[in-house]
């Protein structure tokens, strides 16, 4: 059995990119200055990260029979990802995401699953010796919630540690959470399964302590430029990020994901996979796009000599 595999499951989107000075209001038409067209899906991102980052990944997933779909393979071939658990599915598209980014580097975005959509516990049975082979199991919610709640009890049966990055944003069932090792949502998140307003590292703790009482074993809640939270029963960390000057904040959450459970698969701990995590996640909000973005192990390891800086919440 070799744990230091990362299994992802997830979705494929490829992501239309447009950038301008501000976003458009109802019914008004504005003129961007960019466009770009490349690669997305939260799961497909941490996926390709985790990959770049380190880590040996197998992708779980739908894709659609057209040229998307087709890009993707090469895509994942490329990086290095096993496709044997991607199936491709002639009936629909593959998935499709629009994101407008505004000067500030915020970003709107619009998906259309198609493909994504269509994953099915077939799929997931499919997987259950990756599951088993995997030291991390990823999930997100951008598939069918029913299946991803299927997913993850397939995974912790299988004794991988699961990882949820609960978006885009769901309720979930209480019953769900005792069964994921990992819950790394941002703050809006946080805010909005929690019931608790996430806008500072206090907060951030609180919300932490309210997915342990449901049963996850650690909450690792994002903060954007205020770095990260990590709560478990034994401690409460804030892990600051490095100051930076973001152009396109898009994807950095899945930077994030994926750099953490590629620095959890090659060895390190807890507290330097943090580090190693919100260091490749800072790089790639000086970049514009998602894959292109991320950084490599070496860019990230030299911003990772950094005196670190870990404090008590």
């Amino acid at each position: 059995m070799d744990r230091k595999k990362v299994t992802v499951v997830g979705s494929y989107n490829v992501g239309l990119f447009l950038k301008g000075t501000a976003f458009p209001g109802p019914g008004e038409t504005v003129i961007g200055a960019e466009f770009k067209e490349g690669g997305g899906g939260k799961g497909s991102n941490q996926a390709l990260a985790a990959a770049k980052l380190g880590a040996s990944v197998s992708f779980v997933g739908r894709i659609g029979d057209d040229e998307y779909g087709r890009y993707a393979q090469r895509l994942y071939d490329e990086f290095g990802i096993s496709k044997d658990n991607i199936t491709v599915d002639n009936e629909t598209h593959s998935g499709v995401s629009v994101i407008l980014i505004d000067e500030n580097g915020r970003n709107m975005i619009m998906v259309v699953p198609g493909a994504n959509f269509r994953l099915s516990k077939e799929d997931i049975d499919r997987a259950d010796g990756l599951f088993r082979d995997s030291c991390i199991v990823g999930f997100q919610l951008e598939s069918n919630q029913e299946i991803v709640e299927y997913g993850i009890a397939r995974a912790f049966a299988a004794g991988a540690k699961v990882l949820l990055d609960p978006a885009p944003v769901r309720p979930l069932p209480v019953e769900l959470f005792s069964k994921i090792w990992c819950i790394k949502p941002n703050e809006h998140e946080a805010s909005a399964i929690s019931g608790i307003k996430v806008t500072d590292s206090a907060s951030a703790v609180a919300a932490g302590h309210w997915f342990l009482d449901k049963g996850v074993t650690v909450a690792l809640i994002t903060l954007g430029s205020q770095g990260a939270v990590l709560v478990t029963r034994d401690e409460e960390t804030v892990f600051p990020a490095p100051a930076v000057k973001a152009i396109d904040t898009t994807g950095a959450g899945d930077c994030f994901s994926g750099a953490f459970m590629a620095a959890l698969a090659t060895g390190m701990d807890m507290h330097k996979a943090i580090r190693y995590a919100n260091c490749a996640a800072s790089i790639s909000v000086t970049r514009l796009g998602v894959i292109e973005a991320i950084p490599t192990v070496r860019e990230v390891l030299d911003l990772l000599k950094a005196p670190e800086s870990t404090v008590k919440a």
